[in-house]
């Protein structure tokens, strides 16, 4: 079947879309940046870098569930980065080798950004509401944050295992937002203590974050009320907490997600000898990441797949003895994208056990809202929430978090907390908060003549400074570095951390592994020569040749109807998501026609501006001069704005007047890109590629 390639401008937005991992972030945190910066040592830079955007970094680097890791090009070359663990070394190596006036290393406070006035009450200190918090500190509102526990973290605290995020680590993060401007009420129950009528009354806005920890039990399942029966997030609370619970010799947990593989584990730690996670889909289904499912496994921790319980079995006590399941086969998809489990009549079988935890989803407690006359329902999504301005029926009033969305990830939660501290800050004070901050794209053209083998020079008020693209030796051959992790002999007990963390060495090692998605291959039309050379060097297969009559004219690029008349005319195609950036094409190329078009941004958080990422882009972000740039001012980055953000869709496309028409193509996250620029055209004009047949 023949491709035919519709050309399309791209220009800014398709250079950000083309760094995947920064894409996939719900903060859409710098990752690139921030391992660039590791790899050249620069660690309590990367580390603010990594932190700017995520008041929760050092939780994040122990248990984030890493989109950035399954968006990560690496994955086409060998194995993806191993992002979230560079993040974890950058967070232990900062809080013990930095010292601030003398004590260990804290955030560092941001300027106020404006001073708009009023005083919010953030109900719940778990990631989401911490996260709000700190936003809404910068932005000069005094906070208050309450929490019923009398120790902040929420789900971080009561609900992740302190083997896998140990409580220090919590701390960092929550001794770094809480300040002058953030008050942390502990020990708190809102509708006990205070009622959410005195703060609604007391404050100019309250946001309710209370997450959700509520277990879910399935009308359908028999017995669930019977003594060795409990909610596995209640279990996990009152575990890590010191509370007593229930552990016999045989567990059975019911559950696929997060919470089973953690009351699983949790249990083996309390001393049970066999302990069964049992879902009822397949393992495909499962929303746990591969690395945690084998944690899991090789604990010892027995998996049963397509198995839904039907009743708890009891003992002549009338205590939990079993669970009937009955055999599973799938069936469509449902909403979640999942294949749906039937029941095989006739299947029915039980497996024996001391005690049941109910992994099968949590709720929000809506109970303590009654006081709130519109708040008097059973289920929270029946509290009328915008979904665009989290502002509940009640103006004051806004919602976030799981709260809001029901059980997410934490770094979801972070998200959605800056989210509606935006929206908070926007009702308000809307008049200070329109005056935003600009985010700056710029684009730095690297040649040939300033490549490694022979580095360019150019003048700079009177210095001279040098760019280039500056990739490890042999980087795209260091494989993925694995994670120290304790031996199963020695993980009984449930404050020893099972990551042990990377080495210096290990993570430079793996920050070198980045590919730089930033740079981007552009071929200029108007040098090239058509001699085939950078298809030739490429070691990827990177680089095709198109002919002219593969590409659909429809008359809104100029010039590429003319081009097509050409003979010999033909477009270059740029696969992107093979591209190491090996730089080999840029040097083969005769003529200095083929350019490695830098794309940086400056994206400011509330009230501050990023760190530079890396040495040689302190060069590049200072150049006013003698290298081609292109800037331009973007709203104050929203979380909730930028995951709309779509690519420009008009443009440009490269000419050639001596030898044929000759344009550069790149294929970018989930669609193929033709790039290139116009006679005359600034660079970051890009053209895009569709197939039509």
């Amino acid at each position: 079947m023949r491709e035919l390639y519709q050309v399309v401008e791209v220009g800014p937005a398709w250079y950000q879309d083309n760094i995947p991992c920064q894409e996939a972030c719900p903060v859409r945190t710098n990752c690139r940046g921030y391992l660039n910066l590791a790899a050249a040592g620069e660690f309590e830079k990367a580390w603010e870098l990594a932190l700017d955007p995520n008041p929760m970094a050092s939780i994040c680097g122990s248990v984030c569930a890493a989109p950035c890791e399954t968006a990560c090009r690496r994955k086409e070359v060998d194995k993806p980065l191993s992002i979230r663990y560079v993040k974890k070394f950058l967070s232990d190596w900062t809080h013990q080798n930095v010292r601030v006036d003398g004590h260990g290393y804290t955030q560092p406070a941001a300027p106020v950004f404006g001073k708009p006035s009023g005083r919010v009450a953030v109900v719940g200190a778990g990631c989401a509401g911490l996260s709000a918090a700190s936003d809404l500190a910068k932005l000069g509102f005094g906070v208050t944050v309450l929490d019923a526990l009398d120790q902040a973290g929420g789900t971080a605290l009561a609900g992740v295992p302190p083997f896998r995020l140990p409580r220090e680590v919590i701390d960092r993060d929550i001794n770094g937002i809480v300040n002058d401007n953030v008050e942390l009420r502990l020990s708190t129950y809102v509708g006990r203590d205070v009622t959410l009528r005195q703060l609604r009354d007391e404050y100019d806005a309250v946001l309710i974050t209370a997450g959700c920890f509520e277990p879910n039990y399935p009308p359908d399942i028999k017995n669930l009320d019977a003594a060795g029966v409990m909610g596995g997030i209640v279990f996990l609370e009152r575990a890590y907490r010191g509370r007593p619970v229930e552990v016999g010799k045989r567990v059975i947990v019911l559950g696929g997600g997060y919470t089973a593989m953690d009351c699983a584990s949790t249990s083996w730690r309390l001393g049970a000898d066999e302990v069964f996670i049992v879902y009822r889909r397949g393992r495909e289904e499962m929303v746990v990441d591969e690395e945690e499912l084998g944690e899991t496994e090789r604990e010892g921790i027995n998996f049963v797949y397509l198995a839904g319980p039907v009743e708890v079995t009891l003992d002549e006590k009338g205590h939990a003895s079993g669970v009937k399941f009955v055999r599973n086969k799938l069936g469509e998809p449902d909403k979640s994208g999942r294949r749906s489990p039937e029941p095989i009549p006739g299947s029915e079988f039980v497996i024996p056990c001391d005690n049941v935890l109910l992994a099968l989803s949590q709720n929000p407690d809506t109970t303590w809202l009654a006081d709130i006359p519109e708040f008097r329902v059973k289920r929270a999504r029946d509290l009328g929430i915008d979904a665009e301005t989290y502002q509940s029926v009640v103006p004051k009033i806004f919602f976030a978090g799981d709260y809001r969305t029901g059980p997410t990830t934490i770094i979801e939660a972070v998200a959605d907390g800056r989210s509606a501290a935006q929206q908070i800050a926007r009702f308000l004070d809307p008049i200070a908060i329109a005056v935003n901050v600009p985010e700056y794209h710029e684009i730095v053209t690297l040649r040939r003549s300033s490549t490694p083998d022979n580095v360019g020079q150019i003048a700079l008020e009177g210095e001279l400074a040098r760019i280039y693209h500056n990739m490890s030796v042999d980087y795209d051959r260091i494989p993925r570095q694995e994670m120290p992790k304790l031996q199963k002999k020695d993980r009984r007990g449930l404050f020893l951390e099972v990551n042990q963390g990377y080495t210096e060495a290990q993570a430079v090692a793996e920050s070198d592994r980045c590919l730089k998605c930033n740079f981007n291959i552009e071929i200029i039309g108007e040098l090239c020569i058509i001699c085939g050379g950078c298809v030739d060097v490429c070691p990827m297969d990177v680089i095709h040749m198109v002919d002219m009559s593969d590409i659909v004219d429809d008359g809104a690029i100029p010039g590429v109807g003319e081009a097509k008349k050409w003979d010999k005319g033909v477009a270059f195609f740029l696969d992107e998501t093979a591209c190491i950036r090996c730089a080999l094409c840029i040097i083969r190329c005769p003529t200095d026609a083929i350019t490695m078009n830098r794309y940086g941004a400056v994206m400011p958080s509330i009230g501050k501006t990023l760190p530079k990422e890396s040495i040689d882009d302190e060069i590049h972000l200072d150049l006013t001069i003698g290298a081609k740039k292109a800037a331009r001012p973007l709203p104050l980055y929203d979380p909730a704005l930028a995951a709309g953000y779509k690519p420009i869709t008009s443009g440009g496309i490269n000419g050639n007047g001596k030898n044929g028409h000759n344009g550069n193509g790149h294929r970018g996250p989930g669609s193929e890109v033709l790039a290139g620029t116009q006679h005359g055209a600034p660079s970051d004009q890009s053209t895009r590629k569709e197939k039509a047949h």
